[in-house]
């Protein structure tokens, strides 16, 4: 007890000068000294006069008043306000102040000023501060340190006086951009635009339909079937069952015949997905406020985290699935029908099958997104994305978007779908001459192929100088469609097709092995287990050595790894998938076949699709800064996976599974009546199975 020092009034003289940022000098703290917050007061009282706007100065004047007399209404806006930024040594940049204390008044006196909750960006003084934590690419920046700080203020005052008083008040240099949120009114009236009008009046139509269909399918009785009894009312009837949510819901847990041992990657969709989901969370938390972002740097030093680092490495097994089944299904349909296939019928069955639900989510960015919810960094966020997607909206739905528009995307993991439907646009130029020519001339075209898929990687990488793959630093992912290699590399098909390519392989050889009835010797198999299992670790657990000791200022080594990691890590996948399929891992197709993994496996489209806005939605509605630790960031992450699979579970319901239904009943316009017809049955019946696996991502 004799080392506990009780705070003198020197000392807080000490720290009112450092928090107006004044000097301080020669002048001795007096036992009359005012208390604190008065000599703030009185700091933001001389800065009145130079505020431009009117409304702006008598609101301030009569806010400091009724402070000085304690009135509840002012006293909320002042301890709403941030004093002093805490934790900057630490890396802390978001103090975010008290959001709903200044926007939404807990008092029960009406407020007679009207208020507004402003976000600035405040450059504390260089060498006012030592930030210890390292939480950038290259450690701690001493030279200035960037915070956001939050006040609340006056609604009349213009952001010029806004920037005025704070600056005036702390002594540090204040940015133009504060953004503000003005409290709503005492009586709301919303104005809803015409495009706001048409998304619900959609979405209501579906929902509407879903509960119709929901009450007829449960109800049965003789209605349903007198109505079943009218050919002319069958059509209706299909229609209408097709949105019954107790029959889809069956559907998603049902287990389909596995007749071409296809049963396993349900397992390996389920599991890449949920590891994805929660890659996504930790890039939204470690780029949103955070109280100790230096933890990140310090876990993104350790081995075992690369796999979380690695996400995209997950994405690829999606891609060399979607390959893998597209190649197995199609060599099928080429065998059944020698050829005779319409390309252009499947291509068309694929855009409808996956672009309705699609659709609705970008409707719903691009008009209630913002609506939503409220918080501090709400407006910044959501206002951003409704904007990007009203913008290029259309790019999204012609599945170029990763080329066309990037500065302004809709939606940041809308990339895969772009990258996912060129490559299946592509494929059948490489699978038709590999059925038609044979082994020799399919490995060698496919092997080619991949072969260069894995050198221009290389060669982008070094010439442009780039980074080894999308690296995860706490002050670059705030916004991904602002961080330059997410926007110009990450989602660029040239720079992504070697897990598809490898995926078409895969499919080939299995085709191949089952048609033959090939048996791999022990041997051989144990030598390939080890081979990927080696191959797949090092892919994923390298990237390491680039947080830590080789950094990424080498551009030989990024661009080697940018070329063999994909490929790596996609043959792993790859061997996995041979193995599973043709009976060459029986306990792991067990277990990869377990019945739970079923409705995830089918709910991979909707969660890819939805994830988006769960991550905007619980980064831009955050009160306050997460500190972070690996308790708090798995619970985190376990929340946001469990919100995504309910958000996809309802689009699934609504959109996907009733679309589905519908394509089947359109499908069979086009089945033969008689035998001897063409081929449009199967290749139709390939496109509408190979959407479950073509179509996924993270």
């Amino acid at each position: 007890m004799a080392n506990l020092r009780v705070p003198t009034v020197g000392s807080l003289f000490v720290l009112l000068c450092l928090t107006i940022g004044s000097t301080c000098e020669g002048r001795e703290p007096q036992s009359t000294q005012q208390p604190a917050d008065l000599l703030i007061l009185d700091r933001i009282q001389s800065t009145v006069a130079d505020l431009q706007e009117p409304a702006c100065r008598r609101d301030v004047n009569r806010t400091l008043a009724a402070v000085r007399a304690r009135e509840p209404w002012a006293m909320a806006m002042f301890d709403a306000s941030v004093k002093y930024p805490a934790g900057v040594e630490l890396g802390a940049r978001h103090h975010l102040g008290g959001y709903d204390a200044c926007v939404r008044d807990g008092t029960l006196v009406e407020r007679p000023v009207r208020t507004q909750y402003c976000l600035a960006r405040v450059t504390l003084t260089p060498g006012r501060f030592h930030v210890r934590a390292s939480t950038g690419r290259y450690g701690a920046a001493n030279a200035s340190v960037s915070v956001r700080w939050a006040v609340c203020v006056p609604a009349g005052c213009a952001a010029s006086d806004v920037v005025r008083l704070l600056s005036d008040a702390t002594g540090y240099g204040v940015g133009e951009d504060a953004g503000c949120q003005v409290a709503p009114a005492a009586v709301v009236v919303v104005v809803y635009d015409r495009l706001q009008i048409v998304c619900a009046c959609v979405l209501l139509l579906f929902a509407v339909m879903v509960v119709c269909s929901t009450v007829y399918g449960a109800g049965g009785g003789d209605a349903g079937r007198r109505v079943k009894a009218s050919p002319r009312s069958g059509a209706l009837v299909a229609v209408l069952r097709a949105f019954s949510a107790l029959d889809n819901l069956r559907k998603l847990a049902q287990v389909s015949k596995d007749d071409h041992g296809l049963g396993c990657i349900n397992g390996i969709k389920a599991l890449a997905m949920v590891f994805i989901l929660g890659g996504h969370a930790l890039v939204f938390m470690a780029g949103g406020p955070l109280l100790n972002p230096g933890f990140f740097r310090e876990q993104s030093r350790l081995p075992q985290n690369a796999f979380l680092l690695n996400s995209p490495l997950l994405v690829d097994t999606f891609l060399l699935l979607s390959g893998f089944l597209f190649a197995r299904l199609l060599l099928l349909e080429l065998d059944k029908r020698k050829g005779r296939l319409n390309y252009a019928v499947l291509y068309v069955f694929r855009y409808i099958r996956l672009t309705p639900a699609y659709l609705a989510v970008i409707a719903l960015y691009a008009t209630w997104l913002p609506q939503l919810g409220d918080g501090p960094l709400w407006r910044e966020r959501l206002a951003l994305e409704q904007s990007r997607c009203r913008a290029s909206w259309w790019l999204n739905v012609l599945y170029v978007n990763n080329y066309l528009g990037t500065d302004r995307v809709c939606m940041f993991q809308s990339w895969y779908l772009a990258t996912d439907t060129q490559l299946f646009v592509l494929a059948p130029l490489l699978l038709y001459p590999v059925w038609r020519y044979g082994h020799r001339v399919a490995l060698l075209l496919l092997g080619t192929v991949t072969g260069v898929s894995i050198v221009v990687p290389f060669v982008v990488t070094y010439t442009r100088r780039l980074d080894p793959t999308f690296m995860v630093f706490t002050d670059e992912v705030s916004d991904l469609q602002a961080n330059d290699y997410f926007v110009n590399v990450y989602g660029k098909t040239h720079l992504r097709a070697t897990a598809y390519l490898l995926g078409l392989l895969v499919g080939y050889l299995v085709h191949w092995m089952q048609a033959n009835n090939v048996r791999l010797g022990r041997r051989k198999v144990a030598l390939c287990w080890a081979v990927s299992t080696v191959c797949g670790s090092t892919a994923m657990f390298s990237l390491t050595a680039f947080y830590t000791w080789l950094g990424t200022d080498n551009y030989l080594y990024n661009a080697l790894y940018a070329a063999l990691h994909r490929f790596g890590w996609s043959l792993a996948n790859g061997w996995l998938v041979l193995a599973c399929v043709t009976g060459h891992g029986r306990t792991l197709k067990r277990i990869l076949s377990w019945r739970a993994f079923v409705p995830l496996s089918r709910l991979t489209y909707c969660a890819y699709l939805t994830n988006g806005l769960v991550e905007l939605y619980l980064s831009a509605s955050r009160r306050t800064p997460l500190y972070a630790s690996i308790a708090t960031l798995t619970a985190e992450s376990i929340s946001h996976m469990t919100l995504t699979f309910l958000l996809a579970l309802l689009l699934c319901l609504m959109f996907e599974s009733p679309i589905h239904g519908l394509e089947k009943m359109l499908l069979s316009r086009f089945r033969p009546n008689q035998p001897g017809g063409t081929a449009e049955p199967e290749t139709n019946s390939l496109s509408t199975n190979n959407t479950h696996s073509t179509s996924e991502e993270a």
